[in-house]
């Protein structure tokens, strides 16, 4: 009797034993799972951060250490993202759930979200390639969809424009097109000046000349050729000749080098007596005279007399 009780328990003992193995193996997996993932994100932050690191002795405005520290975390969100969803898909797979009305279900909700979050995802990319083109940095003086002022702070999905008078623009990344940039490799500072007609140009240029070489001579460290250019009459105003000066400099200095320009050329006219002309206007008067009158011309314009019912009144 024992032994059929022993017959009988046996193959429940035997699917139970396989039960649990199953359970194990499956709990195995769901552990590898995590720890895969883990180690994987480990491996990126690892990476990243020692990209960081190696530029963390440049200045805070240095391209390179902005481009790093902006697409290292990036990447970081990125894969924390990506990792943790296939490990979770990996994961409801071992539980035993049907992960394909799951994943289809998740393509059409991404699907629609992608379509109401379009232009968010325009933005980001805009500022992913934005970031990997290396044309933009912070304290770039440009130009962008008409505001002009110094790049602050360069994201993945905006552009934070300080403007010269204090307004910080925000521009969305995606938006923008077609820009200027005015901190890449030279700029030229360009002095138009206005002469009278009434002086001689010849003995003027050679003054402007040398003003310009003394003040190119006592600012070398942010010239980029040797002397400035005092180029010819480039236009006939309406009461006033233009000549200008003009010199190649570092970027970021032709606005302070063209208001020193400026007041060194004013200073140096005052003192030579050169007029520095304002808009003038010549007028002129067209009288004509009166026809001479005639004895019918006045009797017709004297008034009638009156009639003697008119003074019986």
């Amino acid at each position: 009797m024992l032994d059929c009780l022993l017959q009988l328990g046996a193959p429940q003992a035997w699917l139970d034993s396989i039960s649990l193995r199953v359970v194990l193996l499956g709990a195995v997996r769901i552990v590898i799972i995590l720890v895969l993932a883990a180690l994987v994100l480990a491996l990126v932050r690892r990476g990243t951060e020692r990209w960081m690191s190696s530029v963390a002795d440049l200045p805070a405005t240095d391209p390179k250490r902005q481009r790093a520290v902006t697409l290292g975390n990036l990447l970081q969100s990125m894969a924390g993202y990506v990792v943790w969803a296939i490990a979770g898909i990996m994961v409801l797979s071992e539980v035993g759930l049907d992960i394909g009305a799951l994943i289809a279900t998740a393509g059409i909700a991404g699907l629609a979200v992608g379509f109401g979050a379009q232009t968010l995802v325009k933005d980001v990319i805009g500022g992913i390639f934005l970031l990997f083109d290396d044309i933009l940095h912070v304290g770039d003086l440009v130009t962008i969809s008409g505001h002009t002022g110094t790049i602050e702070e360069i994201g993945v999905r905006l552009i934070k424009l300080r403007k010269f008078d204090g307004e910080l623009v925000m521009i969305p990344a995606g938006e923008v097109r077609t820009f200027g940039n005015k901190s890449v490799q030279w700029a030229r500072a360009i002095v138009p000046v206005g002469l009278s007609y009434g002086q001689d140009i010849d003995d003027i240029l050679p003054i402007m000349e040398r003003v310009a070489g003394e003040w190119a001579a006592e600012h070398p460290d942010i010239l980029l050729e040797e002397s400035p250019q005092v180029q010819g009459l480039m236009d006939f105003g309406d009461s006033s000749v233009t000549a200008r000066v003009v010199v190649r400099v570092q970027p970021g200095e032709q606005y302070a080098a063209e208001r020193e320009l400026r007041q060194c050329l004013k200073r140096t006219f005052d003192e030579n007596g050169i007029e520095i002309p304002f808009p003038q206007r010549t007028a002129h008067v067209v009288q004509s005279e009166a026809p001479p009158r005639t004895p019918d011309a006045d009797a017709a314009s004297d008034p009638p007399a009156p009639s003697d019912s008119e003074e019986s009144q």
